[in-house]
């Protein structure tokens, strides 16, 4: 079996490191009317618990086959949620299974092969292990975001319209240690166009930046990242092994 898995920095759903991401028309279906009625549906059977749309699907005879052989897979792990060891997310004909034990990635991949588009997930296992402990905090990477900067902070959606100009303002002072999205600083200046946007940021350099830039924004600041090279994950993780000793 030859895995590749699509590096990734950081847990999904602030929990899982694995995501085996499936595409299979019709596998929505499996996640809101249950797999009993998709069976009913794929071998040409009508009952009354099937909705009404549902029986003038224009899945072809081969997609409901498809369907069928994806379903009877996948089956084993549609309680990945109720038994702890995962979480499923379907929306329209992609289907992602998520979860933590590598092995049970592995079992996954081998069984749903034919409809796996990728994997996502720690590169080794001293990365899974770091990404576990760090509670989503720390993300990962290859190269620092833009070769430099070490942090990256979220602004709460709700942040005042006077807190907004006021900080972008203040934040002058610290332009050769900061990086400010477009669309963000936008959404600082109060433009018409961009009075709200889903999630406003900005990369800092350095904790002492961090430190002072906390300290303005306070409560108006969503979440903090801090980003670790990969080249890295080996010393934190003995220096912390040297600490709890």
């Amino acid at each position: 079996m030859t895995l590749n898995i699509q590096k990734s920095g950081k847990l999904f759903y602030n929990k899982w490191p694995y995501k085996i991401a499936c595409y299979i028309d019709g596998a929505n279906r499996l996640t809101y009317l249950g797999i009993d009625i998709v069976r009913e549906f794929c071998n040409g059977k009508r009952t009354e618990s099937m909705p009404y749309w549902m029986s003038k699907s224009r899945l072809s005879t081969k997609d409901k086959e498809q369907l069928l052989q994806f379903t009877n897979k996948v089956a084993p792990y549609l309680d990945l949620k109720n038994t702890g060891q995962g979480q499923i997310r379907a929306e329209g004909s992609h289907f992602n299974l998520f979860c933590q034990d590598k092995g049970l990635m592995e079992t996954i991949y081998t069984e749903l092969e034919p409809w796996i588009d990728n994997v996502y997930g720690p590169s080794t296992d001293e990365e899974l292990e770091f990404m576990l402990a760090s509670n989503n905090q720390k993300v990962t990477c290859d190269h620092l975001p833009h070769k430099k900067y070490q942090f990256k902070i979220y602004l709460k959606t709700d942040m005042l319209e006077e807190k907004r100009t006021t900080f972008l303002k203040w934040i002058k002072t610290y332009q050769d240690r900061v990086l400010i999205s477009k669309t963000t600083k936008r959404w600082l200046e109060n433009n018409a166009s961009y009075t709200w946007t889903q999630c406003p940021f900005l990369y800092v350099e350095d904790a002492k930046s961090l430190t002072m830039i906390g300290l303005f924004l306070s409560s108006n600041i969503k979440k903090v990242e801090e980003f670790i090279p990969r080249s890295s994950i080996n010393t934190i993780l003995d220096q912390e092994q040297t600490c709890q000793h």
